[in-house]
């Protein structure tokens, strides 16, 4: 049987779950716009009323925030779990503030890309 080096492994697994963490998927349609990241989780929409789409759905975020810490507390009670949550999240910091980032820098590209093709008429065909 071979010897599992866990040091290469977990290096690889941190590795792996960085690149999947900055995936970021662009959806167009019909002149809206919705940027979602990996999990699926919208990011951005945008449209005329952007601004009251974000908004309802960080209020569904937050309406559902403690139903799920109700649904989970028995388990973050527990020694074990919290140990290995503990592991899971050492980088969680650093990851979100890429991910913040990111998210600046393709709000801006977004924002570049659009005036300038908002400046260009189209042709009277």
């Amino acid at each position: 049987m071979r010897h599992i080096d866990s040091d290469a492994l977990s290096s690889k697994v941190q590795r792996a779950q960085h690149a999947v963490e900055q995936i970021r998927g662009v959806g167009v349609v019909n002149g809206i716009r919705v940027i979602v990241d990996a999990q699926g989780c919208l990011l951005s929409v945008t449209v005329d009323q952007e601004a009251a789409i974000m908004a309802a759905y960080r209020a569904a975020v937050e309406d559902k925030r403690p139903k799920v810490d109700e649904a989970l507390r028995e388990l973050r009670a527990d020694s074990t779990f919290e140990a290995i949550s503990t592991y899971t999240n050492a980088n969680s910091a650093r990851l979100e503030a890429e991910r913040l980032e990111l998210q600046r820098k393709l709000d801006e590209e977004f924002d570049d890309d659009y005036y300038e093709r908002g400046s260009i008429k189209a042709p009277d065909w």
